[in-house]
């Protein structure tokens, strides 16, 4: 997974969850990524599991491991911890199901992207008339 910037409570900052996030966050969590993504859609979502994949996504993004422990610890006392919520989910999706405008399992097409289709050439059906 590329780094992607997330804004959530504590700034914008790139985030990442590579391999090595994804172990460490499984090991404190005991949680695998999906299962854990779903825990926490679903509203049964621990704290420390919050901040372990904020945490760990913020060290996947680049920054020092204090210095995103110390980021996640202040937001977390400072902010009602409903706003780890999103942010959490948001870093998880990313890793497991990459960002949302690159189309899993698809090549990008080759030649001119903003090319117009009619509904014909573009797979859909002829416009119907009366």
């Amino acid at each position: 997974m590329a780094r992607v910037v997330m804004r959530w409570a504590g700034g914008e900052h790139a985030v990442r969850l590579g391999i090595a996030e994804a172990e460490v966050i499984q090991q404190n969590t005991d949680c695998g990524p999906e299962f854990l993504l779903s825990r926490i859609s679903l509203g049964q979502w621990e704290l420390p599991h919050l901040m372990e994949v904020i945490r760990n996504g913020l060290i996947g993004g680049g920054m020092d491991e204090i210095e995103a422990k110390r980021l996640v610890d202040r937001v977390a006392a400072q902010q009602p911890w409903i706003v780890l919520k999103n942010p959490a989910m948001e870093i998880l999706s990313l890793a497991l199901y990459g960002p949302p405008e690159d189309p899993l399992g698809e090549d990008m097409p080759a030649g001119d992207l903003t090319q117009e289709f009619s509904p014909e050439e573009n797979g859909s059906s002829a416009s119907i008339t009366a």
